[in-house]
């Protein structure tokens, strides 16, 4: 059974935030590229300067070594765009095949063509949110810097009449974030794209995990509201992610966040280690308990989650990219 997002975000928030031991992740997410065809105003996106995708080869050790390791839902996704994968579906297909139980990806919809999707859709992908933050072309291009929403939402519609044309039982789901440059529209996008998705996301702006403190100069953000996420009684005093999941970058190595933008919290390269050794590391347990004892000052989790504007420093200045540098 496929779940809500609404399902999703309460089953990462129930975790033992204070166990540094914590079992197998849930989900791991493989930022299969960290390139994006979209600008949008308030992601980090256009200052990474580290371009990769990541190694077919490395990924497919790396979706098995999960699963073996206890792991049952993979993102194909995390700071880039998927569908810039020309190999997307093999990645499906090859953790369908393997065992996993839930297959999931965000796009911004640009080219998730009927062409391009539907041998994604054919290889069991599970759910698919497309991230659309207006709803009209001229607020689409404000905020995402790029004239597609036409194509966008023809291609939305696509994913939905192929559902019932196909038999699968893929979910569609849309986040939008709410922004300054598009107020008011949240009433004509929920109009005009609730026919087509089985649920909303409504986000606030977040600072992006510390990466975008701009945000601020013109947009609404809240402390300890991760990611924009959360509604106002779920505000947390604690990142779940480090306990519950991780990432393996494009460059295959892995953080403990999802949008680690400058690689400021890799925990180790799997390129030469396995999931296995790397989870209960020391590096990775010793993170964990400043976690748990809120000592999280000089790292970039502090400014995400008390967003704040603090000096950070990386984990580990070996896999460290900040914004403008290039990959040594």
């Amino acid at each position: 059974m496929k779940k809500t997002l609404s399902e999703k975000k309460s089953k990462r928030m129930q975790v033992d935030l204070n166990n540094p031991y914590p079992p197998p992740p849930r989900e791991v997410f493989f930022d299969l590229n960290n390139t994006c065809n979209a600008k949008c105003f308030f992601c980090s996106n256009s200052k990474i300067s580290n371009r990769a995708f990541l190694d077919k080869a490395l990924g497919f050790r790396l979706l098995k070594e999960f699963f073996d390791f206890g792991t049952r839902e993979v993102a194909l996704y995390a700071t880039g765009e998927p569908f810039l994968r020309q190999d997307l579906a093999d990645f499906v297909c090859e953790s369908k095949r393997i065992g996993y139980e839930y297959v999931f990806i965000s796009t911004n919809g640009i080219l998730a063509t009927p062409e391009r999707a539907k041998p994604v859709l054919d290889a069991g992908l599970d759910s698919v949110k497309f991230s659309v933050n207006a709803s009209t072309k001229l607020g689409y291009e404000r905020v995402h810097g790029i004239d597609c929403f036409d194509a966008v939402i023809e291609n939305i519609k696509w994913f939905h009449s192929y559902r019932k044309e196909s038999g699968l039982s893929y979910k569609i789901y849309l986040s939008a974030v709410f922004n300054s440059r598009i107020k008011g529209e949240q009433d004509d996008l929920s109009r005009l794209i609730s026919p087509y998705v089985d649920e909303i996301d409504y986000r606030h702006c977040s600072n992006q995990g510390g990466n975008m403190l701009e945000n601020k100069l013109t947009e609404k953000v809240n402390s300890r509201n991760l990611l924009g996420s959360l509604k106002e009684d779920e505000y947390t005093e604690r990142c779940p992610d480090v306990f519950v999941r991780c990432t393996v970058t494009s460059q295959g190595y892995l953080t403990a966040c999802v949008v680690d933008y400058q690689n400021y919290l890799i925990i180790a390269d799997l390129n030469a280690s396995s999931i296995k050794d790397v989870w209960h590391s020391d590096e990775y347990v010793q993170f964990r308990k400043r976690h748990i004892k809120g000592n999280l000052k000089g790292i970039i989790c502090n400014n995400c989650l008390n967003n704040c504007e603090e000096k950070s420093f990386p984990l580990s200045t070996k896999y460290a990219v900040p914004f403008g540098k290039k990959e040594r």
